[in-house]
């Protein structure tokens, strides 16, 4: 089956063969900014079309700003890996309008539903017309109920990417590596791009306790390295500080929230972004 503009775009590996220029201009690495930050602790605080509408102005503002994808976290009640703080259930917020307007500026969104019912959630999602759907790995009981999940995906022209997490939460124990590897094994050839959770479960980066778990997320790209093909994503405590270890790992796609949207220095998003870029630029140079 011929692949979709879309999977192209998350599938398809930029880490080879690139200027210093090509980073900086947002083709290498790809910064995926959380749209949930925008919206964090604000649903059902204000009117939900005046959180679509800070959103969209965001959105649109980037896709002028070397940024040509966006991580759309959606939180269900159902999810059970969450910790003690729970996010907003904010499955409301976003639209297929969203997607439209973003899609016709060449841009993709990136769905990720978590919930301990990812087949059912896609199918209620599936007119949107996502880029890529992440969902929990830890959802998902067995190779069987993975792989449909992941077929069901690919049928609706998106990219497939479990989510990874390696640090879990207070309701969550992480599974080891060889026993995540030996669930994703079966169906590692179809999946376009694997997400990696490097700080406990739905943690922001302004919490004290959060930083990027280089470590832990390196086990895993070791353990598929050679059998994967596709990209890395990685979320959580990414940071200007923090993102030379993603890099180190293999990470292509970066999603920021805190930084970009909430950070303390008074910056604009679209200079974080140049921010990033930049700062991903130096550490290549010097690997």
């Amino acid at each position: 089956m011929q692949k979709t503009k879309a999977q192209k775009f998350y599938e398809e590996n930029s880490l080879n063969n690139f200027s210093r220029k090509d980073i900086l201009e947002g083709n290498v690495v790809k910064i995926n900014p959380a749209l949930i930050t925008i919206t964090d602790g604000l649903v059902g605080k204000i009117e939900k079309e005046e959180l679509q509408n800070r959103v969209r102005e965001n959105a649109l503002r980037l896709l002028k700003n070397k940024v040509r994808t966006f991580h759309v976290d959606i939180n269900f009640e159902d999810y059970k890996g969450f910790g003690v703080r729970r996010p907003d259930v904010n499955d409301s917020i976003f639209t297929r309008m969203l997607n439209k307007e973003i899609r016709s500026l060449n841009g993709f969104l990136n769905l990720h539903l978590l919930t301990n019912s990812p087949l059912d959630k896609i199918h209620k999602y599936r007119d949107i017309g996502a880029g890529a759907i992440c969902f929990q790995l830890d959802a998902i009981d067995n190779p069987s109920q993975l792989g449909e999940v992941v077929e069901y995906i690919l049928k609706l022209g998106a990219t497939a990417s479990p989510v990874i997490e390696t640090v879990g939460s207070e309701s969550l124990r992480v599974k080891p590596v060889e026993e995540t590897v030996k669930l994703l094994s079966p169906i590692l050839y179809k999946i376009g791009m694997l997400t990696f959770q490097a700080v406990s479960t739905a943690s922001r980066s302004d919490q004290s306790d959060v930083r990027f778990d280089k470590a832990r997320v390196d086990k895993y790209v070791k353990k598929v390295k050679g059998r994967f093909k596709g990209t890395i994503q990685v979320q959580g405590g990414i940071t200007s500080k923090t993102v030379g270890e993603a890099v180190s790992v293999g990470a292509e796609f970066l999603v920021v929230g805190t930084q970009i949207f909430r950070n303390r220095e008074g910056l604009k998003p679209e200079q974080v972004v140049e921010l990033l870029l930049k700062k991903y630029s130096e550490t290549l140079a010097e690997v």
